[in-house]
């Protein structure tokens, strides 16, 4: 016979002690259920980052990296796309007297998908691991190359590898970039990829800091060497600017394009977009000539992309805590506009909205945007969203993909 199951005098549920018959599951069948629920977790675990990959081999999985537009002998584009595929999470350590956070990874991998843009078809999928947390890859096509250039982090050494941009095999990886270089034999311990100036940065173990320059394939003791060879080149090209209108903080930014040596172009770039002073100085002082594209002005614009044909402008529709962002491509031959894609044509998480998050606000989402262009095809990348497609010619959307 059970004993009489009776309670201390309480009115609250926390109060009461409960004697007799015990309650709740026993403890080998808690370990049962828990077991399970760990088990199912791994299931799922495994079938996401594993089974679906292998299972659906022409969907593209994990965060999105970065991407690069590269040309086919047949005069059309793939996408070289690049995501995160590893599990990546939080964790915290404690010891006595400190507490850590950070960013850990299992299964530390990246894929590369290189893809149709016309129907989005996966053409080809490779897979890579990594050591640790990858946190920054650039991608550059270059001498019908694509170039990734892996920044070092925790136990992830830097990396310089180059495809086949046809085939999509590896030709070089970083043993074989450092083999042809005997300053570099000791080993790479940081790499950092100049987008503006087109050149590598390297540091190596015994402690040397080399510029290698992707123009003539050839390694320089400095940047300051490297701008000796460059001076060399006497030919005339012009560039874009996005400059204030009046002074050199003004959010009202227009669009001009400068005309002189490359060299003195690619030296005094930095100055010339903050353009302050009488343009008749400027074009004595740096040998060259400016040229106002149109009247328009662009709110807190930023040339994403420029080449000898057309600039890429992203901006906003008004000043204030809730706005929205525009992109126009702007023909540098005539000046003109050829076309304006609309809020509602690109990614939501554009929006600029300070009173509901803060970090909407321009200053942090200026940097996760990415414009890139071949042939007739513009892409507009976000960070940790994905890509968009549009005509070069009329800028209209052709597809999107949430990546």
């Amino acid at each position: 016979m059970e004993p009489p199951v009776s309670y201390p005098q309480s009115d609250s549920y926390q109060g009461r002690k409960i004697y007799g018959k015990k309650s709740g599951c026993a403890k080998f069948s808690c370990v049962g259920v828990v077991g399970a629920i760990v088990i199912l977790v791994i299931i799922g675990f495994a079938a996401y980052y594993f089974a679906l990959p292998a299972l659906m081999p022409n969907s593209l999985s994990g965060s999105f990296l970065n991407m690069v537009i590269v040309p086919t002998k047949e005069g059309k584009e793939k996408m070289w796309i690049l995501t995160d595929g590893s599990f990546n999470f939080i964790q915290t350590t404690k010891s006595p007297g400190r507490t850590s956070t950070g960013r850990e990874c299992y299964f530390c991998k990246t894929w590369t998908y290189i893809v149709d843009p016309a129907d989005q078809q996966v053409l080809k999928k490779t897979k890579t691991p990594y050591e640790d947390i990858i946190t920054q890859i650039e991608m550059l096509y270059y001498n019908n190359q694509v170039w990734m250039i892996t920044k070092e982090y925790g136990e992830n050494e830097p990396r310089v590898e180059t495809f086949n941009a046809e085939t999509g095999e590896k030709e070089m990886d970083t043993k074989d970039f450092i083999s042809k270089f005997p300053e570099l034999s000791a080993g790479l311990a940081e790499v950092h990829y100049s987008k503006n100036d087109n050149y590598l940065r390297l540091k190596t173990k015994d402690g040397r800091e080399r510029t290698f320059n992707f123009d003539d394939g050839k390694l320089y003791k400095d940047y300051s060497e490297l701008n000796k060879y460059r001076r060399k080149d006497s030919s005339v090209s012009t560039i874009a600017l996005l400059v204030p209108e009046d002074n050199s903080s003004s959010p009202r930014k227009k669009l001009i394009t400068a005309t002189g040596p490359k060299t003195s172009l690619q030296d005094n770039r930095s100055s010339l977009e903050h353009l302050s002073r009488d343009i008749d100085d400027i074009e004595k002082m740096y040998k060259i000539r400016i040229g106002q594209q149109n009247e328009k002005i662009y709110l807190e614009g930023i040339l994403y992309y420029d080449d000898a044909d057309c600039a890429i402008i992203i901006y906003l529709d008004k000043l204030g805590k809730k706005s929205d962002r525009l992109m126009s491509c702007i023909d540098l031959k005539t000046g003109k506009e050829m076309w304006t894609v609309q809020p509602d044509e690109m990614f939501d998480e554009m929006k600029i909205d300070e009173e509901d998050d803060t970090f909407s606000s321009l200053f942090f989402t200026k940097s996760n945007i990415d414009v890139k262009r071949s042939g007739n095809l513009v892409v507009l990348q976000l960070k940790n969203e994905g890509i968009m497609g549009f005509d070069y010619k009329t800028g209209k959307k052709l597809f999107e993909m949430d990546i």
